[in-house]
């Protein structure tokens, strides 16, 4: 079996258009998309005119003079994984006085975008196609939760355990303490609880695939424990992507898709899977 996995898109509507085509290209037998999926800033696009805008962007303040030149830019920003917010100058001011405001804009962003990868996933899997399992990361809002739990193509798995091709397929997007406080965040006595009882549904962990991004104490209790064929963790730092061995599980993680000043790369990881063992892998970029 074939699994191609990537993570971290951030909000980059072009990774993920690059992801569903990836599962494809390789003709992978399963693809698993995993968190961070949203990104994490709106741009204003101020209206001056009937036809023009300002959109202060990467520290400067572009002037556009035509919708087609408001339309590339938005696109450019929807790339790079952001969301963008058009306001007359006194909503933009307004806004600027009211973060609970922005932050319910932000929200609703977020929910546009996620539907409309929803939208493109049928368009570009159809029916008849190798299942894709989709997750949250630890730093998602949870509004988008539902939203997958409503996909045709895109299948969620989050906390919980689905068999696909004689294997098992465990995820969580928990994670342990962090400096950032995010939003699935939980101490590690009660993080290890929660894995632990969502292990128990494991059979034969030969057979068993992780989905724990996190890089908590607890997370590795549990491989440690149960020693999974493989386990597929968060995105990690510097070039190839990351690969270790804790007894008999390979750990991969491949690179961050969206990285600042660089533009929107989607890398991932494809595995072969044969009666139980790793009998090789590869990380991608595409």
């Amino acid at each position: 079996m074939k699994v191609f996995t990537a993570s971290g898109l951030e909000g980059s509507t072009t990774c993920f258009r690059r992801f569903l085509s990836a599962v494809q290209t390789y003709q992978a037998d399963v693809g698993v998309l995993l968190g961070d999926l949203t990104g994490r800033k709106v741009v204003s696009v101020i209206r001056k005119g009937p036809s023009t805008w300002e959109v202060p962007l990467d520290g400067k303040v572009h002037e556009v003079d035509s919708p087609a030149a408001l339309a590339q830019l938005t696109a450019h920003i929807a790339d790079q994984g952001d969301y963008w917010l058009e306001q007359t100058p006194e909503e933009y001011e307004h806004l600027r006085s009211n973060p609970a405001l922005v932050e319910l804009y932000f929200k609703s962003l977020v929910r546009e975008r996620i539907q409309d990868w929803l939208t493109l996933a049928d368009e570009k899997l159809g029916a008849g196609g190798p299942p894709v399992f989709v997750a949250p990361g630890s730093g998602d809002w949870r509004i988008i939760d539902e939203l997958f739990e409503h996909g045709r193509s895109l299948l969620p798995c989050d906390d919980r355990i689905v068999e696909v091709d004689g294997y098992q397929l465990l995820t969580s997007s928990s994670s342990g303490p962090t400096e950032w406080e995010l939003v699935r965040e939980m101490d590690d006595r009660r993080l290890h609880e929660k894995l632990l009882t969502l292990c128990s549904g494991i059979g034969d962990p030969d057979f068993a695939i992780f989905n724990l991004q996190a890089a908590s104490k607890a997370a590795q209790r549990i491989v440690k424990r149960f020693q999974p064929v493989v386990r597929f963790g968060g995105v990690t730092p510097g070039n190839g992507g990351g690969a270790s061995k804790q007894g008999r599980t390979l750990e991969l993680s491949p690179r961050s898709s969206m990285v600042e000043d660089a533009p929107p790369t989607l890398f991932g990881v494809l595995v072969q899977l044969e009666g139980g063992e790793v009998k090789d892998h590869i990380f991608t970029e595409a």
